[in-house]
């Protein structure tokens, strides 16, 4: 805001010509009768309540889009409704290369009405002379940061957190490996709200299957599950019994199906090196990535949120997987496919052993 006074004509929202700049309500009224509410996001809730007092829009901006969740972006959508003779809506956002929905939504499956132009530092006539210069000598050790910032490259990202190189990712896209092996299925359950539960199904190293479901109680997801098994007969399904998953695994198990309780928050077999068990299941799921052992369906929501999946070592040095609470806090949706293909690797490259009868399909 303080560019835009910096450039804006004081006579254009001065009092004497009827208009105002209201800072502690974020806005300025032009002397024309329009109106320009600025100001943060927040998270999801906080944006909900922002957003909502925004009656009419004829236009947005965001910067550094990439802060923002794919829900705050669509409710400011919502709002395109000012009716004017000629009116043309229109989002305007900027953004740095980051792994994640703008991605999804501009790159790889761009959606109608949406474009995306490339903007690089050195496109700019505005900079200073020798900024560019002066970022490739600050960034000169780090030649990722030069791809990104510098080359616009959507590729690279900014560090070693992000557990998933999408580099790798496309290459799990692309790869054709044969269909061999035991079918197992993967369950990350939710119930209401934005998540999802989400079902994969894989025979050896190749996805076969995903099904997802929201705003389900558990004996509904209890019954598509079962559904499912019949229908593809995995030898084990792999179920999240964290939260409410044990409320979909336990009437699976009572019936007979081969289901396998999985509890991620458990001490992990390496102790030393990783926090819990859904750490040391992803890094066995990262390492196919890395090896090209892993054949996956060009599924948006599941690419994308392999995108964001983020760890990080505790003060034992042992390395943990962002939460689902800490990543809805970024603004980033729950990883209901990723954990859930997680969960069917689980053992992929082992002799998985399975010896839970099944007394029925």
């Amino acid at each position: 805001m303080l560019q835009l006074i910096k450039f804006l004509p004081e006579e254009l929202y001065s009092a004497k010509g009827g208009g105002v700049h209201h800072q502690t309500d974020h806005y300025i009224k032009l002397i024309n009768g329009s109106t320009i509410m600025y100001g943060g996001l927040g998270n999801d809730i906080e944006a909900i309540k922002s957003i909502s007092n925004m009656a009419e829009l004829g236009w947005f901006a965001i910067d550094q889009a990439e802060q923002i969740t794919e829900n705050q972006f669509d409710l400011l959508c919502g709002r395109l409704r000012l009716n004017l003779p000629g009116m043309r809506y229109k989002g305007l956002l900027t953004a740095n290369p980051e792994p994640g929905w703008l991605r999804d939504r501009f790159i790889e499956n761009p959606q109608e009405n949406h474009i995306y132009i490339p903007a690089l530092a050195r496109d700019n006539p505005y900079l200073p002379a020798g900024y560019v210069e002066g970022l490739k000598k600050l960034y000169a050790n780090n030649p990722v940061m030069v791809e990104r910032m510098l080359e616009g490259n959507w590729d690279v990202t900014t560090g070693t957190n992000y557990l998933f190189l999408y580099s790798q990712i496309r290459a799990a896209v692309a790869a054709d490996l044969p269909v061999d092996g035991d079918k197992v299925a993967g369950v990350d359950v939710s119930r209401y709200g934005d998540d999802e539960t989400v079902w994969i199904l894989r025979q050896g190293n190749k996805v076969l299957d995903i099904e997802a479901w929201q705003h389900q109680d558990t004996t509904f997801s209890a019954g598509r599950i079962a559904r499912l098994i019949k229908q593809h007969k995995p030898t084990m399904t792999n179920i999240d019994v964290i939260g409410v998953g044990a409320g979909v695994f336990d009437p699976l198990k009572n019936e007979g199906y081969a289901v396998r309780e999985v509890n991620v928050g458990e001490a992990p077999l390496d102790k030393e090196l990783y926090k819990n068990k859904r750490a040391e299941y992803f890094d066995q799921l990262m390492k196919k990535f890395e090896d090209g052992t892993i054949d996956i369906p060009d599924h948006q929501k599941l690419c994308s949120q392999l995108a964001t999946v983020r760890y990080k070592y505790d003060d034992h040095n042992r390395k943990q997987i962002e939460s689902k609470e800490s990543m809805k806090r970024n603004g980033f949706k729950s990883p209901d496919y990723a954990d859930s293909l997680m969960l069917c690797f689980i053992g992929a490259d082992q002799d998985e052993g399975f010896d839970i009868p099944v007394t029925h399909w």
